[in-house]
């Protein structure tokens, strides 16, 4: 679990609380979130989320991240501003200090 403010993380039930409203993610969205949160504000490339997230086999197109970003996101809602992206690089989750 992780605590930021009136935002919890709470990996292993794939949900988000933002203030007293929990939000529900999907597996994919989840993977993706506890990939960039375990980077502690760090860039994690696309072509990594998508080794740590959809494996090796993974033959989709490279925006398939993009799309997935957009959703958690829109799902985040005002704690997305957490959820930023690196121009050319990636992305990343910007902890508050």
């Amino acid at each position: 679990m992780v605590v930021e403010g009136n935002l919890t993380i709470i990996l292993e039930r794939c949900q988000v609380v933002v203030g007293k409203k929990e939000i529900s993610l999907t597996v994919t969205e989840c993977s993706i979130l506890a990939c960039l949160v375990a980077s502690r504000g760090g860039t994690v490339s696309r072509k990594e989320l998508i080794l740590k997230v959809w494996g090796e086999s993974f033959a989709g197109k490279p925006t398939t991240v993009n799309t997935h970003i957009q959703r958690l996101r829109r799902k985040l809602g005002r704690a997305a501003k957490a959820l930023q992206t690196v121009r050319g690089q990636g992305y990343r989750w910007k902890c508050a200090r």
